[in-house]
């Protein structure tokens, strides 16, 4: 008993000055902090900094320096984090009109799901993973996505069927806060290239009115793409990205603003039969556009210039000057139902849709083309968790009789979907979608396909 007792009051003298000592000196080095991390319905992984008290300040209980509150599971809770920190200029208001249907354009939202807090920085995770079910009536050498000038013209009948999932994506949307400035870096990817390899979609870095990096050209409006299934579009909508610095403010009203750009430069020419060289880039793409938005609707006009260049063999550069007209619109009729529509025109500019920029003109020489093209669509969301699309697009190219007749005249692209949603972040559609391509020649073909797709978005 005697040495029972002993041991107990040895215990209390060596666990209270260890007590004691641990309060005063747990967080005594300012580079320590709390970190708790949690995937638990609405948590995520927090950092919550431990913030010491002033060098003059000796006491250091919890009186001077709180503790961070916890929720019951011992995490620290979501709603104590203002996201509203991490907005900046550049995020775009939510509007009525970009809620309805699907969007596979537009980066996730800023908020709830998968995000990563600490000392003035934040990153979200974003992504889905997109299975699609492909059945083609008719012969087409695009079988991942319905590109019509791939449309082969008089070939044997055939069918095909194909399943992937090279649409998932992967995305990190990361903001902090310096000198009282939000700067955002945003980096997103998927597995739409050979062998299925992760390749960049969209890389750039914002603050203030300034963008650069890699994304949507402004020559574009991904508020007015249409809500397909199909990874490739209407024929007729720019869906380009690329490298660029883009400068962007209002101007007179809150709800007008203009872009102005430089960016990465492409020529596609096609040379007549013995004529050998290269396409030169002389100079970038400028480019600018003037948008309105209302809380119904949103307006923009856009264009470019540039110089595009032909250096035949052992000769100097031949230039040109490329222009084009982008005018795009997407209204709410009601508070389910959006048009959209878009013009296109211009010279030079057929790379914008991965056709040539310029071709033969005569024996000797080629010149650049003219492009026209058009889209019409309208998206209805019948309830909560169903809606449906429709678009209708045609494109032409201002063609040559020096042209080689096959090359392609004219595009014609139609889709039609209907999308369920039967739990929060998965949605299951099915899609037609039919095509037109007519070539110089005259001589047409025609392609039918049905997509099924199954996407499931990150959190």
């Amino acid at each position: 008993m005697r040495s029972f007792t002993g041991l107990i009051i040895i215990l209390i003298v060596i666990l209270v000055p260890v007590d004691g000592w641990a309060q005063d000196n747990l967080f005594s080095d300012p580079e320590l902090a709390i970190a708790h991390s949690t995937i638990d319905g609405s948590q995520q992984v927090i950092q919550t900094e431990f913030i010491p008290p002033a060098p003059a300040t000796e006491n250091r209980n919890s009186a001077t320096q709180p503790a961070p509150e916890f929720g019951e599971t011992g995490y620290v809770n979501l709603d104590q984090i203002d996201e509203q920190r991490f907005v900046g200029p550049y995020t775009s208001r939510s509007l009525a009109y970009e809620n309805l249907g699907l969007n596979l354009y537009a980066p996730p939202a800023f908020e709830g799901g998968l995000i990563v807090f600490g000392p003035n920085v934040a990153m979200k995770f974003g992504g889905f993973v997109k299975a699609d079910f492909i059945h083609d009536f008719n012969p087409i050498d695009s079988t991942d996505s319905f590109i019509t000038t791939d449309i082969p013209v008089g070939a044997p009948p055939r069918t095909n069927t194909r399943f992937h999932a090279r649409q998932s994506r992967l995305s990190f949307d990361t903001r902090w806060i310096s000198d009282e400035q939000v700067i955002r870096i945003y980096v997103e990817g998927d597995f739409f290239s050979a062998d299925d390899q992760f390749r960049l979609r969209h890389a750039y870095g914002e603050v203030g009115s300034l963008l650069v990096g890699q994304t949507w050209t402004t020559f574009t409006d991904v508020a007015a793409a249409p809500a397909t299934l199909d990874f490739e579009g209407s024929v007729s909508n720019v869906n380009r990205r690329q490298a660029q610095a883009r400068w962007t403010r209002t101007i007179f009203h809150d709800d007008l603003s203009l872009a102005l750009a430089v960016e990465d430069t492409r020529f596609i020419i096609d040379t007549p039969t013995g004529i050998t060289g290269e396409p030169r880039n002389p100079s970038p793409d400028f480019v600018g556009h003037l948008r309105l938005m209302r809380e119904r609707g949103q307006f923009q006009a856009a264009g470019l210039y540039r110089i595009v260049g032909f250096q035949p063999t052992g000769q100097a550069v031949i230039t040109r000057s490329a222009w084009g007209f982008n005018f795009t619109g997407v209204y709410l009729l009601s508070d389910s139902i959006k048009a959209y529509s878009q013009i296109v025109f211009g010279k030079g500019i057929g790379s914008y849709r991965d056709l040539p920029d310029a071709a033969p003109t005569a024996t000797d020489r080629s010149g650049l083309l003219s492009l026209f093209g058009w889209m019409v669509g309208m998206t209805h969301d019948w309830n909560e968790d169903l809606s449906s699309n429709f678009t209708y697009a045609e494109n032409s190219l201002g063609t040559t009789p020096f042209q080689n007749p096959n090359d392609v005249d004219e595009t014609t692209y139609l889709a039609a979907n209907l999308i369920w949603s039967p739990l929060e972040r998965v949605q299951v559609g099915v899609e037609y979608l039919y095509g037109i391509r007519k070539n110089v020649n005259g001589a047409t073909g025609d392609a039918h396909r049905i997509q099924a797709s199954f996407i499931f978005d990150l959190p």
